[in-house]
């Protein structure tokens, strides 16, 4: 009896207190991963924050700031235009990946004011995005011009090549349907979101050339079929 009660005493509480120190080691251990991927989703979000001022701040370099500039700088975001000043409010989220349950992330809404040439400023929102931010949407017409533009820039730059490959084609919105380069100029055909057409987007047709760009809007029909 009395061995069993030594064993009780002894190596029983032992490998109890073993049990807590190993499990204090594993939750501290768990504790400092769970810190580092906080951090990691924060540092996410202010390196997309710089990287949207960045993109601002270049786009309106030439003393213009278009809105397809805009909406591929800040996706979603809420635009506000009084006189040359362009105030823009949008929510960038970190998303870090581990084994917790939906991962880690972390989110924060920042406005950006330009008055163009001028560079971005960037400030946190404290009150957040939430309802209070309302995503602009443009009517397709708006958007068709911005190309228009967009375009003419990179053709003059470096002729309807650069015109194929202008930025302008991977704003959010924007959906190319189909392409045709022949004779020196550029024929493409490209869904704009925001209309009035199926599933509420407009079809587009944009010819670029040395000479000139122009946008004609046609016919849902007119993007599914093939040009020429």
């Amino acid at each position: 009896m009395a061995r069993r009660g030594g064993c009780l005493i002894n190596g029983c509480l032992g490998a109890l207190l073993l049990g807590v120190a190993l499990a204090a080691l594993v939750g501290v251990g768990t504790y400092v991963d769970f810190q580092r991927d906080v951090g990691k989703a924060r540092d996410q979000v202010e390196a997309g924050a710089e990287r949207a001022e960045a993109e601002l701040s270049g786009a309106a370099e030439d003393g213009t700031l278009l809105g397809t500039e805009i909406s591929r700088a800040v996706r979603g975001g809420e635009v506000r235009r009084q006189g040359r000043e362009v105030t823009v409010t949008g929510s960038f989220i970190g998303q870090v990946n581990g084994w917790y349950v939906g991962g880690i992330s972390a989110i924060d809404c920042y406005r950006f004011r330009i008055v163009p040439p001028a560079a971005a400023v960037r400030e946190v929102v404290e009150e957040g995005c939430g309802y209070a931010l309302k995503a602009t949407r443009r009517d397709p017409a708006a958007v068709a011009d911005d190309v228009v533009v967009e375009l003419r820039s990179a053709v003059a730059r470096g002729g309807v090549t650069a015109a194929s490959t202008a930025q302008v084609w991977q704003t959010p919105g924007i959906t190319v349907e189909d392409t045709e380069t022949e004779g020196g100029r550029l024929t493409r055909l490209a869904w704009l979101v925001g209309g009035t057409g199926q599933q509420g987007k407009d079809c587009y047709e944009f010819r670029a050339a040395k000479s000139s760009v122009t946008a004609k809007r046609l016919k849902p029909e007119g993007c599914y079929d093939p040009i020429g």
